[in-house]
Formats: C-alpha cells, sequence, structure tokens
C-alpha cells in the first residue's frame, strides 16, 4: 500500500472506532459527564469519575479522527488533485466534520436532545460511507475505469446501501427516544402485540425499527443474490472479491439480528448494544465499498517486463472515469 492508501485507510477505521466509543459513551448514560464543551467541568482533563471519562475519550478520538480527515483533504489537494472523485469527496468531508463537531457542541449544552443526538449519528455515518468511498477509490487508483456491465449490480447494491443506513438511524432513534425496553421480548412484542395499534408511542418507535430491520433483510438479500447470480464481467478477481464480500455481508446481517435478539435476551447489556451498532456500521460500509469496486475496475499494473497492462481492453466493457 501506498503512504495514502494507508492514510485513508486508517481514518475509516479509526472513525468505526470512534462510533464504538460514541455507542459506549450512550449507552453508559456518559453522555453528560463532561456537562460543558469543549473543556470537561472547566478543566482540558476529565475528572477521575467513569462517565467523564468514557465522554472526554470520545472527545479525545473524535479529535484524533478529525485531524486524520484532514491530513486526508490536505493529501489529496495536494498530491492528487487531478483526481476529481478524490477531490470531492475530501472536500465534502470537511464540512461535515464541521457540522458533526457543531453537532456535538449542541448535545451537551442541550442536555442530550434525542433528535439532535440521532443527527449527530445520522452524520457520523454519512461521513464514514465518504471516507470509505474515498479509501476504495484511492485502492483503485487514479487510472481507475468505469465497467458499464456492472452498473446494475453496482446500483442495487447503493440502493441496499441506502436501506440499511435507514435501518441504522431508526435504531439510534430507539435508543435516544427511550425506547429500548420498550418491546422487552423478541419476535414478538408483549407490550404491544399488534404494531401501532397496541401500546404506546414508545412501541410504536420500537416497532418502526423491527419493520425496518424486516426491509433491510430483504435488501441485503437482494445484494446478496444480485452479486451471487451475476455472471463473472470485468476483471475475474474483482468479480470473485465481490462474490466473497457478499457471503460475508449475508453473514453481518444475520449476525446483526442475532445481536438485536441478544440484547432482549441479555437484558440490554451494554457489550451487546455497543456490538449491535458496530455490525450496524461494518455492514453500512462493506456495502458502499461493493457499490464503488462493482461500478470500477482498479487501474492498470505494471507487468513483470515493466510494461502497463491495458486495463482498457477487456471485451471493451471499461470506459475512462
Amino acid at each position: 500500500m501506498t503512504r495514502f492508501q494507508k492514510l485513508a485507510a486508517t481514518t475509516v477505521i479509526a472513525t468505526l472506532v470512534l462510533i464504538a466509543i460514541g455507542s459506549l459513551v450512550r449507552t453508559t448514560g456518559s453522555g453528560l459527564g463532561c456537562p460543558d464543551w469543549p473543556l470537561c467541568h472547566g478543566n482540558w482533563y476529565p475528572p477521575l469519575e467513569r462517565t467523564a471519562i468514557i465522554e472526554y475519550s470520545h472527545r479525545t478520538a473524535a479529535a484524533i479522527v478529525g485531524l486524520l480527515i484532514v491530513a486526508v483533504a490536505v493529501v489529496v489537494a495536494t498530491r492528487h488533485r487531478g483526481d476529481r472523485a478524490l477531490r470531492l469527496l475530501a472536500l465534502g468531508s470537511l464540512p461535515l466534520l464541521a457540522f458533526q463537531a457543531w453537532l456535538g457542541k449542541v448535545t451537551v449544552e442541550h442536555e442530550l436532545p434525542p433528535s439532535v443526538v440521532t443527527l449527530h449519528l445520522a452524520n457520523a455515518l454519512i461521513l464514514l460511507a465518504i471516507l470509505a468511498a474515498l479509501a476504495t477509490y484511492a485502492f483503485l487508483g487514479t487510472g481507475r475505469t468505469r465497467v458499464e456491465a456492472r452498473a446494475g449490480m453496482a446500483n442495487v447494491l447503493l440502493a441496499c446501501a441506502i436501506v440499511t443506513y435507514l435501518v441504522l438511524i431508526s435504531g439510534a432513534y430507539v435508543v435516544n427516544a427511550g425506547a429500548t425496553t420498550a418491546c422487552p421480548s423478541w419476535p414478538g412484542c408483549i407490550a404491544a402485540r399488534v404494531p401501532f395499534l397496541e401500546g404506546g408511542f414508545e412501541q410504536h418507535v420500537h416497532w418502526l425499527h423491527r419493520i425496518t430491520v424486516l426491509v433491510g433483510t430483504g435488501a441485503v438479500a437482494l445484494a446478496v443474490l444480485t452479486v451471487l447470480q451475476s455472471p463473472g464481467r470485468g476483471d475475474a478477481a474483482v468479480s470473485e472479491g465481490l462474490r466473497v464480500s457478499a457471503w460475508l455481508l449475508g453473514a453481518l446481517y444475520l449476525g446483526q439480528i442475532l445481536v438485536g435478539a441478544a440484547n432482549i435476551w441479555m437484558q440490554f447489556a451494554e457489550s451487546v448494544r455497543i456490538a449491535h451498532l458496530v455490525l450496524g456500521a461494518a455492514i453500512w460500509v462493506l456495502l458502499v465499498v461493493m457499490a464503488v469496486v462493482a461500478r470500477y475496475r482498479a487501474a492498470p499494473v505494471a507487468s513483470t517486463a515493466g510494461r502497463p497492462v491495458d486495463a482498457s481492453s477487456t471485451n471493451g466493457e471499461a470506459v475512462r472515469a
């Protein structure tokens, strides 16, 4: 890997870790561990108190991720400014980063309003997707080419990614609206056996999430079948990689459903709740990466004889990106 590819990949991984820490903050009730911003109890370091340390660790991780995102943007602007896709993604990440920091400030100052906390995660997931797409483009290379024969597959994967995003947001709202324990049984709901006709607001919110999960299951199944049933087109190694990714996607989503059920079976243990969000974010990233890879063929790689391989010569399918 080049240094830029390592930087881009590290930024994606660090953002995933940051989301995991954010989930820890939420599940442990540490959102107001530092009641002021950007200081913590008036200092630049937290007191020796659990919720303050957890909240401060989130802020510290956010600062590190912010520096990584800025570093990626600087490298793109100085060394890859001729790559339009990289340039747009890098520039697009900066206002999202600023908005994310502002949302963090508002969340603390207004004492964790559910709508703002949900928006905080929603924006973080969009930022994560942009960083994942940027890293994928970086690995595909500046000379990547479009594969028109896989355009349909790419569109299906992108649509499924959007559905997965909505599932994640609905789950976040369940937590932030205090509806996590509204249905203490699975797959049914003792407190509201008939969705939206029985129970109160919290049960309605909880049922809405379960229904979106069901829709997400259909979307992921469609994505997996689309990839597995598609004939090998373009680069054979990429086609095989997409098939492996499809199996991984199905396994992750099945695991996500089981972890969601385990939340209830294990009485909403902190570790299970964190795993639920992290798995969901990983599925979201995987779908975004698969959509980009399905659309493009990597740049030509130099042969052992020192001559570049002409990636556009395969069946005439490639079009310069």
